[in-house]
């Protein structure tokens, strides 16, 4: 049965950390800001880690790739989950008639501009959701494969799609596990 106990922070008995935690964020963001960013837009703080593990340049804007390479050349799509998680992509369309083919095409887009994919595996421990432990590197054509083998399953129109570790170990290359930082 689902815990729908309601958490709440009691903000007059613990303002001075609550006032800390605000100054922290929006100085975070100041520095964020100086490099075109949102701290807080999802995935952002992650994906800028990965960047600078796999030494890749980070592109901030959410409707291209998550990074190049550095000479700017090769695309590449950042995937994450939590230990024993699946890695997503949403919003991905089955093909069909009309504007459904239009709509699927343009979400495959999303695969087809990159030159690969790095599925990232963090600790499953919340309080530390940038601890990267294993990131693998799958060719485009195993992520396309597989999207299209779930989109095919899939009774809806769109639909998320996942890769778990399995999927990454069996179809993809380990190239970086915490040990080896």
């Amino acid at each position: 049965m689902k815990n729908d106990t309601q958490k709440t922070l009691n903000v007059q008995e613990n303002i001075t950390d609550i006032n800390e935690i605000i100054r922290q964020a929006e100085k975070l963001q100041e520095l964020c800001t100086k490099y075109g960013f949102n701290a807080f837009q999802p995935g952002a703080i992650k994906e800028l880690k990965m960047a600078t593990i796999l030494n890749h340049n980070w592109i901030c804007n959410k409707a291209q790739a998550d990074a190049c390479s550095p000479d700017g050349k090769k695309l590449y799509e950042y995937l994450s989950a939590t230990e024993n998680g699946n890695c997503q992509i949403d919003r991905f369309f089955k093909d069909g008639a009309g504007d459904q083919h239009e709509k699927h095409l343009k979400s495959m887009q999303r695969i087809w501009r990159n030159d690969c994919f790095y599925l990232a595996f963090t600790s499953e421990n919340t309080s530390k959701p940038l601890d990267i432990l294993r990131i693998y590197q799958v060719s485009t054509e195993e992520i396309e494969k597989e999207t299209l083998r779930q989109l095919s399953k899939s009774r809806n129109d769109i639909s998320h799609i996942g890769f778990d570790e399995e999927f990454a170990r069996f179809h993809g290359k380990l190239i970086f596990t915490k040990e080896s930082e």
